[in-house]
């Protein structure tokens, strides 16, 4: 069967025009070959009955009118054997670029693909302990649920997500998929130098499409890993994706609708946000052949998060981890604002009564303490109650509890991670709770693992 072909009639940056023969206009997402040139372009709508326009996966340098465009019939797509790709760092075409052997693959899945149907999805409720004391206490995870970590720029997003990568694969025997949406390429080879210190990289498949690249690579690396999960999860596997960062993915968007001419939204976003972001969300899911875990690292812009793309992202997730800088400053690793963040999952009849109500009065106490603040910053700790000086005091030893080394900073703090278990984590509380630990130093119970 002859490929169809067009002929390109206008260039506008990386948008480009091409025109068909009307009965044989490509279809959308189709990928085209420009005759002479390696650039690929993706079809993305239609401006008349015979013209679509496209964007460029690649500079449009050295394009001209007139040059013959070839519809390949494909889309973008990723290797099916993807027990090859363990250890391997991927673009958006699931193409090696690590610079070691290339990738035999013998048969290639569109990256478009609709979700699973209802009945097809698995309902069932499990826990997915992290050794992270707390995440594990305060906002637990559900195993095949959508984990959101929030927070603006330098407060240990990437660290995070590199810890869970690293304690997921040890503890659950897992595969992780790693998805670098529009970051430096710094970050990404310092990640792959972490996994690779860290024995996990033979267990993890990377896939870039940095902030260099354009936006239609940028916007679809999401889809691609997404896409390699799906494949990893009908072969009856746990994975774990990570995704790094939602919201160089929205941006990715913006750009290409911008680019499109389409008409913008409230504060320059697509019109299609909350689309965007369904499109995506929706296909991380669990059936009954496996499960996909999601962690998601979330800029957020100014720490506004009131920002609409913050705002579309919170209804898609399970548990909603917002990392703090006012945490980081006072030295409590990982730097997470226990108020602020939240689960669905901590609930009584999930997590157990005990992890339940432990959680709860960890939690009054840290709001008691919050609300004492302002009293002491103006006239010190004596001059509150007794009854208040001893929830200061637990507060404090609490929130010192809740911290420790992580396996994934070793390299700064020199000191070595621990592994925390959910029981060991429930018991320590409860000491302090107690008051078993009232008379201790604080420096006792700060970056440790178990008491």
């Amino acid at each position: 069967m002859s490929k169809s072909k067009g002929k390109i009639i206008g260039i506008m940056g990386p948008i480009v025009e091409v025109e068909f023969p009307k009965e044989n206009l490509p279809k959308l997402h189709s990928i085209l070959q420009i005759k002479n040139h390696k650039t690929l372009l993706e079809v993305e709508e239609y401006s008349s009955p015979t013209t679509c326009r496209c964007l460029a996966f690649d500079l449009t340098e050295g394009i001209q009118r007139n040059a013959i465009c070839e519809d390949t019939g494909n889309t973008v797509a990723v290797p099916q054997e993807t027990e090859r790709l363990l250890g391997r760092v991927l673009n958006v075409f699931g193409q090696p670029i690590d610079k070691k052997r290339p990738i035999e693959s013998k048969s290639r899945l569109s990256i478009f693909t609709p979700p699973p149907s209802l009945n097809q999805q698995r309902s069932k409720i499990e826990i997915l302990e992290t050794g992270i004391k707390v995440i594990d206490l305060l906002t637990p995870f559900l195993k095949g649920g959508k984990i959101g970590l929030f927070g603006g720029a330098g407060v240990g997003k990437t660290i995070l997500l590199t810890e869970f990568i690293h304690n997921f694969i040890f503890s659950q025997k897992g595969v992780s998929i790693f998805a670098g949406v529009g970051e430096r390429t710094r970050e990404a080879q310092e990640l792959y130098e972490q996994l690779l210190k860290q024995d996990v990289l033979k267990n993890t498949i990377m896939v870039l499409g940095e902030m260099g690249e354009s936006p239609g690579v940028r916007f679809r690396t999401a889809f691609s890993a997404v896409r390699l999960a799906e494949i990893i999860r009908d072969k009856g596997k746990q994975v774990m994706l990570f995704i790094d960062n939602i919201y160089r993915f929205i941006m990715a968007g913006m750009e290409q609708s911008a680019m499109l001419g389409s008409m913008p939204s409230e504060l320059g976003y697509q019109a299609t946000l909350a689309t965007d972001i369904g499109e995506l969300q929706d296909r991380i899911t669990s059936t009954h052949k496996g499960s996909i875990t999601s962690v998601q690292a979330i800029y957020v812009p100014a720490d506004d998060f009131t920002d609409p793309a913050i705002v579309a992202t919170f209804p898609h997730l399970d548990s909603i981890v917002i990392l703090s800088r006012e945490e980081a400053a006072k030295g409590n690793y990982p730097a997470i604002d226990v108020l602020a963040s939240s689960s669905s999952v901590l609930d009584p009849d999930i997590v157990g009564k005990r992890h339940y109500n432990i959680a709860s009065e960890v939690k009054t106490y840290f709001q008691k303490y919050k609300d004492l603040q302002h009293i002491i910053s103006i006239l010190g700790i004596e001059e509150l109650s007794l009854e208040d000086r001893l929830i200061a005091k637990r507060a404090e030893r609490l929130r010192r509890f809740l911290t420790q080394p992580l396996f994934s900073a070793e390299g700064f703090t020199k000191e070595k991670g621990v592994y925390v278990p959910l029981e060991k984590t429930l018991e320590g509380c409860e000491k302090i709770l107690k008051g078993e630990f009232d008379q201790k130093d604080l420096s006792e119970l700060y970056m440790k693992g178990a008491i």
